[in-house]
This record gives C-alpha cells, sequence and structure tokens, in this order.
C-alpha cells in the first residue's frame, strides 16, 4: 500500500450551498470519520487530489492528512468518491480515519489474468460474477487487488473463493462463492436445435408445417385437372 501526505483544511460551514461555493473556487469538500471520533469538515485542492489519484492507478492509498499545515497524526483511507454522474468530476470525498494497530474490514477488487483455455481453444463463455471480495486486516497490509490467473480454466471450470490465498490478510467472503468459471458456447446448443427441427421437418414430422401444405396443394390440383376433364 502507497503512503502518501494530503494538505487539507478545517470548516465549520456545511450545507449544499457552500460546497457548491469550495467547487466554484477550485476547493472539494470532504470529511473524515471514524474510530470513534465527531466527524470533520474539511476542504482540499480540488486539482492537487486529482493529479493524486491519477498517479495513484487504482493503488490503494494510505493517507497523512495534514491539517491546516500541521501533522494531525490522523492515518485515513478513501472511503468513498462523489462524481458528477455526467462530466466524472469529483464533488466530494469521504476519509475514514484507520489505526495502524486495528485490523479493518475492506472490499478488494478482483482482477483477471489470461485467457482462459476453454474459451480459446473451445469457444466457451467466461462469467466473472464476482468483482470484488471482503477481507479483514491491517492497513498496511491491504492488497491494492487480487490477480486471478484464467489461463487454464477449461469448460465447467471455476475459480471459487477459497481457492484465494492471501498473505497476512483474513478473506470473510463465502469460501463456496464462485468468482470466475467458463461455461459451455450456447450458440453449439442453438445451432443443433434448429438443426433438429428443420430434420424433423423434411421427415414429415409433427413440428413439420411445410408438407401439409405441399399435400394440400396438390389435392387442389389434382381435383383442377379432374374438372376439367368432365367439362
Amino acid at each position: 500500500m502507497k503512503e502518501i501526505t494530503i494538505d487539507v483544511h478545517a470548516r465549520k460551514d456545511i450545507g449544499k450551498g457552500v460546497a457548491r461555493k469550495l467547487r466554484q473556487s477550485g476547493k472539494l469538500p470532504a470529511v473524515i470519520y471514524g474510530h470513534g471520533e465527531e466527524p470533520m469538515a474539511i476542504e482540499l485542492d480540488h486539482e492537487r487530489f486529482n493529479a493524486t489519484m491519477r498517479q495513484a492507478a487504482g493503488e490503494k492509498l494510505l493517507i497523512d492528512l495534514n491539517v491546516d499545515g500541521k501533522d494531525s497524526g490522523k492515518k485515513a483511507l478513501i472511503k468513498e468518491i462523489q462524481r458528477d454522474p455526467v462530466s466524472g468530476k469529483m464533488l466530494h470525498v469521504d476519509f475514514q480515519h484507520v489505526s495502524l494497530t486495528e485490523k479493518i474490514k475492506i472490499e478488494v477488487p478482483i482482477q483477471l489474468e489470461g485467457i482462459a483455455e476453454g474459451v480459446k481453444t473451445f469457444g466457451g463463455v467466461l462469467s466473472w460474477t464476482i468483482r470484488s471480495i471482503m477481507v479483514l486486516c491491517l492497513p498496511t497490509d491491504i492488497p491494492d487487488k487480487v490477480t486471478l490467473d484464467v489461463t487454464n480454466l477449461k469448460i465447467h471450470d471455476s475459480i471459487h473463493v477459497r481457492d484465494i490465498v492471501l498473505d497476512k490478510v483474513e478473506i470473510l467472503s463465502d469460501p463456496a462463492e464462485t468468482l470466475v468459471s467458463v461455461i459451455p458456447p450456447t450458440i453449439i446448443k442453438e445451432a443443433e436445435t434448429a438443426e433438429g427441427a428443420v430434420g424433423e421437418a423434411l421427415a414429415g414430422g409433427e413440428t413439420g408445417a411445410e408438407p401439409e401444405v405441399i399435400s394440400e396443394k396438390k389435392a387442389e390440383e389434382r381435383k383442377a385437372e379432374k374438372d376439367k376433364g368432365e367439362k
């Protein structure tokens, strides 16, 4: 886990109107809470924090918060970043105050690596059902992600939570949960069904509507020829 320092300023005024004015001035409203303390409203420079997040590139960050130019002694994790649904611009940040000696529950993302044999060779479909797991560990032991190599997975093969092994981390998610699996190609089954239907139709089976129409048409033609001959 990467550790960084961020300068923030405490603020007393809160509310939507205050937050809007802060954003207009290039500031980002935020709050820090947790560890049995009262939540503290803070603000930070939007551009600097945005640049920090880009450099992190998905890494988990342990943050030292300097409040009003002083080391507050607060260690924090980013709990949530609220963004504008259209522009994606950051609107608000929630920091969670943590202790380096106390374990915390946190969600860790899953990343897949490789191309499954069942997909590459046999045309199967990779089903990725769970994208993260819940773990319990010290803040300094939080993994940035869990990487799963799916290269050797064949048709019907799966990777479950119980297959993950992490150092210094307790996995809290259900061990029986399936994270990723390779399922048979459905296109082949559909093709076989279609071919079977055509075969039945050609054989005059119950599902073949065409033989009935052809037979009825021939009967009408024979009747017309008979009537013409009588005339």
